[in-house]
């Protein structure tokens, strides 16, 4: 598949796919990364170590199986399996043995998300019409509906201490805005206002969303992440034509704070720094910053590398790159040196899934990769 071929499949799989959840853990004493592979035509789920060696498929036909989830022990993993317009949560051992079916096919399901302590499970479904969400066991039992209309919610992301969900909706405005709950669905409270288009990063001259036109970005909330500790919430806003920023905000919703241009952003396990992307036309890099602030470092050289995700340790960063021709899946020290691809070429690589990492897609309707002048 010619380059150009396999950037517009991993754009697809980043808008469809969606997720950057709680991905990697110590597997049989060693770090596993999972990731979802094109080589053979379709989209299935393959692991490998953390070293690179040991690579295994983990899926296969019949459907495409997406979005691999770690457990939080590392012991299991909860996937997407797609048949046809119809979308499943399944769980399977590590090493991609007693796969099982979770839900129904009573309307679609997705976004699988572990509580903390890995008990249960977070995910949207469509089975009352618009996406919403939902928590059940781990074995499937006891599903029950979280959010409801007006509006869609998605995407959820659980607090550190299992205590908190946060998530996408569109339940106060038609723009999707940032949310917090408690686990068990009651008292959700609205983190951010309706977005507004800004001309310039000093914020003036601002209009609101409605009076602009021909915007490039949708507006509204994406890549909600929890920040370690749990006081505050890293997420990702429209600020131009052709523009996006990361902001933190506490639970509370008070202390809204730019913080860089870019997108994507994971936290390290620490708290200290956030990995993130910058996008221009043609070119997407890596970069890494203080939590607090200042100048973010570039630590990719030049094409398009994606999906930042730092091990449990935070002494690596996985991500996906373009820079031999194909996508594959790469690792590299939080400095940006020993950059190292694992899967072989042979396993050019449209998606993957690895350490962990905050949530890639928001929401719908979806938004196509921020490109900037």
């Amino acid at each position: 598949m010619a380059a150009a071929a396999v950037l517009l499949v991993l754009i697809a799989m980043l808008l469809l796919v969606g997720g950057r959840q709680s991905l990697a853990a110590r597997a049989a004493g060693a770090d596993r990364l999972a990731f979802v592979s094109l080589r053979a035509g379709e989209m299935q789920i393959y692991s490998i170590d953390a070293d690179g060696q040991g690579e295994r498929r983990l899926t296969g036909p019949p459907g495409q199986n997406v979005i691999p989830v770690w457990s939080p022990g590392g012991r299991q993993i909860a996937f997407v399996k797609r048949q046809g317009e119809d979308s499943q949560i399944y769980v399977m051992n590590a090493d991609g043995s007693a796969r099982r079916r979770l839900t129904s096919p009573s309307g679609s399901a997705t976004f699988p998300a572990w509580s903390p302590g890995g008990s249960r499970l977070a995910f949207v479904s469509t089975r009352v019409g618009e996406p919403q969400i939902y928590v059940m066991n781990r074995d499937g039992k006891a599903q029950r509906r979280l959010t409801g209309p007006p509006g869609f919610s998605t995407v959820p992301v659980w607090s550190p201490d299992g205590r908190h969900i946060a998530f996408v909706s569109t339940r106060d405005n038609a723009v999707p805005e940032l949310y917090v709950m408690n686990a068990d669905g009651t008292s959700p409270r609205r983190l951010t206002e309706p977005d507004r288009y800004v001309t310039n990063p000093s914020g003036k001259g601002e209009k609101q969303l409605g009076a602009v036109g021909g915007v490039l970005l949708r507006p509204g909330v994406l890549h909600p992440a929890w920040a370690p500790d749990g006081r505050s919430i890293a997420y990702v806003t429209r600020v131009g034509l052709a523009e996006q920023a990361i902001y933190t905000v506490r639970i509370d919703g008070t202390g809204r704070r730019r913080i860089t241009t870019g997108y994507g952003p994971a936290w390290s396990p620490d708290g200290r720094r956030i990995a993130l992307v910058v996008a221009r036309v043609g070119d997407a890099q890596i970069y890494v910053m203080n939590a607090g602030g200042g100048a973010a470092k570039r630590l990719t050289p030049g094409g398009v590398h994606l999906m930042p995700s730092w091990s449990p340790d935070g002494r690596r960063i996985a991500f996906i790159s373009s820079r031999a021709g194909d996508l594959a899946l790469w690792v590299m020290d939080p400095d940006g040196r020993n950059q190292r691809r694992l899967a072989p070429s042979r396993a050019t690589s449209a998606s993957c899934r690895s350490f962990p990492g905050s949530l890639a897609d928001p929401s719908k309707p979806l938004t196509p990769p921020p490109v900037r002048a």
